[in-house]
């Protein structure tokens, strides 16, 4: 499939999703932003040691439980704020047209774009080909060069390293810009991850220092760290049940 048709295709799903949000006026559509941010981030906060837990009690669906478990929490949060705001605030707030025009639409704008971010990642966690639809590997971004997903992972880093802090007495973050913070993916290496993982395709993307792999036309790269026996380190991921269907789940040390 060529690049080009999944960055139409992502475009006019963000498109389709904007204009919908765009009916809930200015109020509807900020509301309906802010619960899709903060689902976003319970679900990426709590998704992997779901999955870790699923995949170790139901061994036929490891290979899926990372997307069962990111998808279901999310839905299942963005439904919840979603009638929480509908009951705290169930009038639509006035506003001068030109501010009520511009808000709507800047805010079922970026609410359809962390949602297309969302669902992206989330097939980045299926049990497909290393490269979704045959195109989208770690390095692509979509749509046109602007990678919403890379932003979203970089985002959610930034709320777990500095927001929604939690520190300990060690660190795992290598490069020491959060500190002692437990940060989400302190390597960034989230989508060489899930990539690797996934079980159909050739090539590994990490080599066995961390860094990227052979997938790309050089030598084939070692397994993921914490695969090879000692090779683990504070904050690197390990695989749940490498051998069931789906590849494996991903989820930190």
């Amino acid at each position: 499939m060529p690049p080009i048709v999944i960055d139409l295709v992502l475009a006019a799903l963000i498109l389709g999703m904007t204009y919908a949000l765009m009916s809930e006026g200015l109020w509807g559509a900020a509301l309906m932003f802010f619960n899709i941010l903060f689902a976003g981030i319970i679900a990426f906060n709590f998704y992997e040691p779901l999955a870790g837990l699923l995949a170790s009690n139901v061994g036929f669906i490891a290979g899926f439980a990372d997307m069962i478990c990111l998808f279901g929490l999310f839905i299942i949060a963005l439904v919840i704020l979603r009638l929480t705001t509908e009951t705290l605030a169930p009038a639509m707030v006035r506003f001068p047209t030109p501010v009520y025009h511009a808000g709507r639409i800047f805010f079922a704008f970026a609410g359809a774009t962390v949602t297309a971010a969302i669902l992206l990642l989330g097939f980045d966690c299926a049990p497909v080909h290393k490269k979704l639809f045959g195109v989208v590997d770690y390095k692509y971004k979509p749509p046109f060069g602007r990678g919403i997903d890379h932003e979203w992972l970089g985002f959610f880093q930034y709320t777990t390293g500095s927001v929604f802090a939690n520190n300990n007495s060690g660190t795992r973050d290598p490069f020491g810009e959060y500190g002692t913070a437990k940060v989400f993916d302190p390597r960034s290496e989230w989508l060489l991850n899930h990539q690797t993982a996934r079980p159909f395709g050739e090539g590994e993307v990490l080599s066995s220092d961390g860094g990227e792999g052979g997938a790309e036309g050089g030598a084939p790269a070692a397994p993921m760290p914490g695969g090879a026996p000692g090779g683990a380190r504070p904050g690197d991921p390990k695989v749940i049940m490498p051998g069931g269907p789906g590849g494996g789940v991903v989820v930190p040390n």
